[in-house]
């Protein structure tokens, strides 16, 4: 009886057995299909963090490139005020030579009135 017992527990030995060297198979499976998931993440991640570099950089980039250009426009700006100024004075300038002129050429016609004048009773004696 004892051999039959034995030979019994043998079989479901053996078929726990089985069923274990089934499970470790799915679970080898498993892990592999993780080890896989896993390798392709950590790709996916070193994509991202090159990505996120080549990104930092443009922003620097276009920081500094906004920057100068701002610079610039208030340069401009500068400048642009200072023409402006100019321009204006200048207008000033020329509205006051056109004025001198004109009174100029007022007092040249009084002065040709009256040297007309002079001549003419010069003539007369």
């Amino acid at each position: 009886r004892s051999d039959e017992e034995v030979a019994r527990k043998l079989v479901i030995v053996e078929g726990e057995l089985e069923r274990t060297e089934e499970r470790a198979e799915l679970a080898e499976a498993k892990k592999k299909q993780f080890e896989e998931e896993l390798r392709v993440l950590d790709q996916t991640l070193k994509t991202l963090h090159a990505s996120e570099n080549k990104y930092s950089q443009k922003e620097d980039k276009y920081e500094e490139e906004i920057k100068i250009l701002t610079d610039k426009l208030k340069e401009a700006e500068t400048r642009a005020e200072f023409a402006e100024r100019s321009v204006a004075k200048l207008e000033k300038t020329i509205d006051d030579l056109e004025e001198n002129l004109k009174d100029a050429k007022e007092e040249n016609v009084k002065i040709h009135a009256t040297l007309d004048q002079t001549l003419s009773e010069l003539n007369s004696f």
